[in-house]
Formats: C-alpha cells, structure tokens, sequence
C-alpha cells in the first residue's frame, strides 16, 4: 500500500510539474534525434554488447539488428498477445547464465531467449490471478537489495486500466517470491533505484503510467513497503538509472535509446549530456515527450525537466542508456 505522502514530498511534486521553479539551477539537455526507423510498432530494447533487440509490440516478434540499428531480422518469437513485453540481458553474475535474454509477456510468464536465437521457452510463471494483464515490467537487482535476483511487476497501464500491482522476484532457478503490492496505475516499467540514491537506493522503483494524466513514480523496498517518490505531471514509462560513461569510441553511440511503438521511431540522446548525472534518474513520459533527471535533495527528490528539442513521439516505451 502507498504511504501518504508527506507536505515536503508533495511540495517537490508540485516542483516537478512546473519547470520554472527550477528556473535558478542549470536544467538537464537532451539532444534527440531518430537512430532508426522502422516499420514495426516496437516496445522493448536491449544492447546485448554485440547487438541491439527490438520487441515489436503485441505480435511478440523479437527482431535483432547491428549496432548501427538496421538493418532489423527475426531474432525469435514468442506467443501473441495484446500488450507489452520487456526484456533484459542476463548479467552472467550471481548464478545467472551469460549471453542470455529474459522477457516478462503480458500473461506474466518470463521467457528466457538463448543469446544466438532460437525459440524462447518459458523459465517461470507469476502466480497472478487468470486473466491478469501486466506490461512486462522486469530489472535485474544490480545493488543486491533484491539478492540480485530478476524483479517483475505485474500491472496495465493507461488510464482506464485496472489499479494496482504485484512485484515479485525471481532467482536463477526460477523460483518466484512475492515481495509486495503497490496501489495506483499500473507500472510500465520497473528499475532499480542506485547505489547512493539517497533513502530509496536500491529499491524498486515503478514507473506508473495514468495515460495522458499526472501519475507516480513510487518505490518498493524488499520488505514490500512502498513510497510515492515524486508525482509528475504525465503517465509514465521509461525509467533509466544513469550509469557512468565509459568514454569508448565505435558503435552503437553512447547515449540513451527509447522506443515509440506508434511511430516506429527509436530515439537516441548523447550520453555525455547526461554525465553529470550519473548516479541519478531518468524518466520519461509515455503520451507526451516529457524527461526528468530525478536527483536526490536531501530526504527528498527534485524531478528536473529535462530540455530537448521537438521530436514526433506518440508513445515512448523501454529505454536504455549505452555507457
């Protein structure tokens, strides 16, 4: 259940709403540009160090493509089904396999994608009630909160979806345990709190998503008790902690990749606009082009609006950032 939040925590959602309020500090930059398109209504992304994959909304089709981003082929496919799948590279540490992917369907299976292709088989299944519709959140625990085991949450987004959600974590057996519930929209997506990041690190951080409407990013703790983080004026999607940049040269560009599922457009932002944020946040919204950094500031958090030049968006999805 979410706790109230406190006036402090309220006053710094109103900050987030407003960019003005920030009119005294530098605001983050994002210079956004199209990497790809495509004709496919994609929602997921990964970098597996060699290649991207993209996962094409609904039809569940995994296509893979060099690190220049085109062109796209059949990586694999998994069942049909309406909404959204996520998937994650293993991190080949804490007794989980190397070179493998991990995906969360909307019937709440976790499949597991072996890293030259092939079919996907199922390597675990959410005990949701039948009938359940979830958008795939799924992160590794990379702080070790979560005994870096797979995290998952169930719930469906958008504005006239069901509340309310369930995260669960999964270990490399497969074997799933229930960490807690969380209350309001469904969280698209899932990510883990940095080491450092103030009261909430290493915690699960959800980002809700109430369409076009203000919504949460609200954070799980492994003892399964929640928090509103900040309220942000627009439903929310990708949610990508900043990592340290490895300065590297070639291909793929640093930088922040996100997905829009309508307009088959993948979206790259250099990543050394962002290098003084490592450590930090970023968030971004689903039916509006909307960024934020979230940083810590004290007991609390400042969402700080990020500048960027007018792209076409209709509906951001996953996003990663390639150190």
């Amino acid at each position: 259940m979410v706790r109230a939040r406190s006036a402090v925590a309220v006053a710094i959602g109103a900050l987030a709403v407003a960019a003005p309020s920030f009119a005294a500090q530098p605001l983050p930059k994002l210079a956004l540009s199209v990497f790809v398109h495509t004709s496919e209504n994609l929602d997921s992304i990964v970098w597996t160090g060699k290649q991207f994959l993209y996962v094409q909304n609904t039809e569940n089709t995994v296509f893979s493509a060099p690190p220049k981003g085109l062109p796209i082929h059949t990586f694999t496919t998994m069942p049909k089904l309406v909404e959204e799948t996520r998937c994650k590279l293993s991190p080949g540490t804490h007794g989980w396999p190397a070179d493998v992917v991990f995906c969360h369907s909307p019937d709440d299976k976790i499949y597991e994608i072996p890293g030259g292709g092939g079919p996907a088989k199922v390597f675990a299944t959410l005990p949701v009630p039948s009938g359940t519709v979830s958008d795939g959140a799924l992160v590794w625990d990379n702080v070790g909160h979560f005994g870096f085991e797979l995290v998952a949450a169930t719930g469906r987004s958008g504005a006239n979806s069901a509340l309310n959600g369930t995260v669960f974590t999964i270990d490399p057996s497969g074997a799933v345990k229930q960490v807690g519930t969380y209350q309001g929209p469904g969280a698209d997506e899932v990510a883990i709190a940095p080491a450092g990041f103030g009261r909430v690190a290493g915690d699960a951080l959800l980002s809700e998503d109430a369409g076009p409407g203000p919504a949460d990013l609200v954070a799980m703790d492994p003892a399964g008790k929640t928090e509103t983080v900040v309220h942000l004026a627009a439903g929310l999607n990708a949610i990508m902690p900043i990592p340290a940049l490895t300065r590297r040269a070639g291909l793929p560009r640093p930088g922040v990749y996100i997905t829009d599922d309508l307009t088959g457009n993948v979206y790259f932002g250099p990543a050394a606009q962002l290098a003084r944020y490592h450590g930090d946040v970023l968030i971004a919204g689903e039916d509006k082009p909307l960024f934020w950094v979230l940083v810590p500031h004290g007991q609390s958090y400042r969402a700080l609006p990020v500048r960027h030049n007018t792209i076409s968006a209709k509906s951001l999805e996953q996003g990663i950032i390639v150190p």
